[in-house]
């Protein structure tokens, strides 16, 4: 019993001298580079329709609570997303974050629509589906950053019985001048 005792006494003490030493080298949770390959939508944008190249909208794109996760602040300057029934133009936010496997978003707006999508990069594009169908539609949005800055994000949706995506907006999102701070909670 004495041997046990002393041996939980050792490991205690090497316990606390471990944490001491992490006091002089700070830990910061989401600064690893996995946390940090969506860091290129981070911007204040103006935002085309690729198409017609028509401004569709602002986009405001920030790292908070510490880097920990992304959050969008969109305004659209078009009824492209307004319900007929709906008196005024699509705003919405969406929360998205690195869990340490994939990429989770959680997207609400003005014209009563949410979702949550889920996934990860294969070959620099960002994939999102939904894990669960949305009202009948299975949801999936990319993110793809250009060699000059610029990122084309496209959103398609499908009924669950069909195989067949359709466009719902196909995006270029182009650098804002503007002098105002990203969102940023800290």
């Amino acid at each position: 019993m004495k041997n046990i005792l002393a041996i939980i006494c050792i490991m205690a003490g090497m316990n606390l001298t471990a944490h001491a030493g992490d006091k002089q080298r700070p830990l910061v949770p989401c600064a690893h580079p996995m946390f940090r390959t969506l860091d290129f939508w981070v911007g204040d944008w103006k935002v085309y329709h690729r198409k017609s190249g028509e401004l569709a909208g602002y986009d405001r794109v920030g790292r908070i609570l510490k880097g920990c996760a992304i959050q969008q602040n969109w305004v659209s300057l078009d009824d492209h997303f307004s319900s007929p029934a709906v008196p005024f133009r699509m705003n919405g936010k969406s929360l998205t974050a690195f869990n340490g496997k994939q990429w989770t978003q959680f997207w609400v707006d003005n014209q009563a629509g949410s979702q949550i999508i889920e996934g990860g990069f294969k070959d620099n594009i960002l994939t999102l589906k939904s894990p669960t169908p949305v009202m009948g539609h299975i949801y999936k949005l990319t993110w793809e950053k250009q060699k000059d800055g610029t990122v084309y994000h496209i959103a398609q949706r499908r009924k669950i019985e069909e195989s067949v995506w359709k466009i719902l907006f196909d995006f270029i999102y182009r650098r804002n001048a503007s002098e105002l701070p990203l969102p940023e909670a800290e």
